[in-house]
């Protein structure tokens, strides 16, 4: 929370100041909306509750291959060190539902459904490259993500009930993106850029991720 705060506040100077200190549409804004599909390799360690006599909780270990789909949506601020190179950054928010399409649990825990939702926040941190300033460019991306505060709820019946992992481990993904961007009006243009993202997983799990999205942004130039 303390980072995002920070952001906020970096984000809220760049939206309030005046624009001959920002200067001459060196600074835009853009919405984000970018659908995305992910696969995951992995195997880590749970403690969840028992259903058998008793009850209690235990301890197993998961080995599972995920899919996952979702979208993120999100602001961004850019900044153009000519007419062809900028750097942006922002703040996103994805929400996405996860499938296990092939699970193994040590010891046992027969009433997992295979199904659980999470979102997260990221902070993205992006050089681009555009090859002219004429109405349609192609537009080059490369960067990267860092995800931070994860909620995630895992079914673990039919009837419905889930347990909520709760994270504030950071995780970093680079990312690269090829597109074009289109440039309507004076001040208004659309990105589009299908992206490619490998996850680089907190230290202690192991796993393995990618995620392709379709990245849509609709931008303001100051």
């Amino acid at each position: 929370m303390k980072a995002l705060f920070i952001f906020a506040i970096i984000l809220a100077g760049f939206l309030f100041s005046p624009s001959e200190v920002l200067g001459q549409s060196k600074f835009a804004f853009s919405a984000t909306v970018a659908p995305f599909y992910g696969h995951i390799n992995s195997k880590n360690i749970f403690v969840v509750p028992s259903y058998s006599v008793g009850g209690g909780l235990i301890t197993t270990e998961m080995k599972s291959k995920t899919t996952t789909k979702g979208y993120w949506v999100g602001l961004n601020g850019r900044y153009s060190f000519s007419s062809k190179w900028s750097a942006s950054t922002g703040l996103w928010l994805s929400e996405s539902r996860q499938s296990v399409s092939d699970i193994t649990f040590t010891p046992a825990v027969p009433y997992y459904t295979g199904r659980s939702k999470s979102h997260n926040f990221a902070i993205p941190v992006i050089v681009n490259f555009q090859t002219s300033e004429s109405k349609l460019s192609p537009y080059f991306s490369a960067g990267a993500l860092w995800n931070f505060n994860s909620t995630s709820r895992l079914n673990i019946s039919s009837s419905e009930s889930y347990i909520v992992f709760k994270s504030n481990n950071s995780k970093v993904t680079p990312m690269v993106g090829a597109g074009v961007i289109y440039n309507f009006a004076q001040h208004l243009s659309v990105i589009a850029q299908p992206t490619f993202g490998y996850v680089i997983p907190s230290s202690g799990i192991d796993s393995h991720a990618y995620r392709l999205s379709f990245n849509l942004q609709l931008m303001y130039k100051l």
